[in-house]
Parts: structure tokens; sequence; C-alpha cells
């Protein structure tokens, strides 16, 4: 696993943790004093980004190659890698 496949797995977890975050965002958005909104959408932007990087190097020091990782190589070049297994 180099470098790239690292940059491919935090791709992949920001996404996610981005796509959670906004999803939050949404609903506790009408709920927010106006005076707190900017420090509030700032956490939802930033706590997912470091949350991604935490999960990331935590999965590349394992040095095992799971689901995870496949899901990265397609995220990031889905016409590259065909599905294994059966049709």
């Amino acid at each position: 696993m180099g470098a790239r496949h690292g940059f491919r797995l935090f791709m992949l977890n920001a996404v996610l943790y981005g796509a959670c975050a906004a999803f939050a965002g949404l609903i506790v958005g009408d709920a927010l004093p106006t005076e707190a909104q900017g420090r509030v959408i700032l956490a939802f932007a930033v706590v997912p980004l470091v949350i991604a990087i935490i999960s990331t190097v935590a999965h590349m020091k394992a040095h095992r190659w799971t689901s995870v990782d496949d899901m990265a190589e397609r995220f990031a070049h889905p016409h590259q890698n065909p599905p294994r297994g059966g049709a």
C-alpha cells in the first residue's frame, strides 16, 4: 500500500464522513441560533476531515487489505477494476 492508495482511502473516507456530516447538518441547521451557525458549520466541515485522516492512518498502519481497500480503488477508478466473482 503506497501513498496513492492512502490518498484514495482518504478520499473515500472524506466523502463518506462528509455525507454523514451534511445529513446531520441538514437536520440540526434549523434549530441553531444565528450567532452559533458559523461555528457549527465549521465543525461540520472540519470534524469529518479529521476523522477521515485518523481512520485512513489507522487503516494504513494495519497493513491488511480489506473490502474497504477494494472500495477505495473502485471509487477512484471504477472502470479499471471489474467486480470480483461471477457476473
